[in-house]
């Protein structure tokens, strides 16, 4: 007799009523809303986590690489500047040779220049192949 209850057509509208009469809906909706709203937090807290151990980290460091770079580059274009420097003075020097002591040249040749440094000392001597 129990189950002849549940298969009445009075309870099955008894029960949507009181559903939504009594809120029940409501109540599903919010569990819904609620745990979209859950999972909304969660995707945040995630992301904080994400931002805070993985892209700030990252960051930092693209910025302290960005300053190694900046310093290899100053002292590139001080290494270029004295090796330009360094060229004149020693063409300078070959010239007072030339002019005090011809001989001298004839007994010190100059020294060439090594083919692995032509490149960048002497680009003007150095031909692509």
């Amino acid at each position: 007799m129990p189950l002849e209850f549940f298969s009445s057509a009075e309870f099955w509208t008894a029960a949507i009523v009181a559903l939504v009469g009594g809120g029940g809906v409501g109540a599903i909706i919010g569990a819904v809303s609620s745990r979209r709203k859950d999972t909304a937090d969660i995707a945040a807290q995630a992301c904080d986590i994400l931002t805070d151990s993985v892209i700030k980290p990252l960051r930092e460091q693209v910025d302290e690489q960005e300053g190694q770079i900046e310093h290899l580059e100053k002292q590139q274009r001080k290494y270029f500047a004295l090796t330009a420097y360094t060229r004149s003075l020693f063409h300078w020097l070959q010239e007072f040779c030339e002019i005090t002591e011809p001989e001298f040249l004839a007994r010190h040749p100059k020294p060439s220049l090594p083919d692995e440094l032509r490149a960048d000392i002497a680009p003007e001597t150095f031909s692509r192949r």
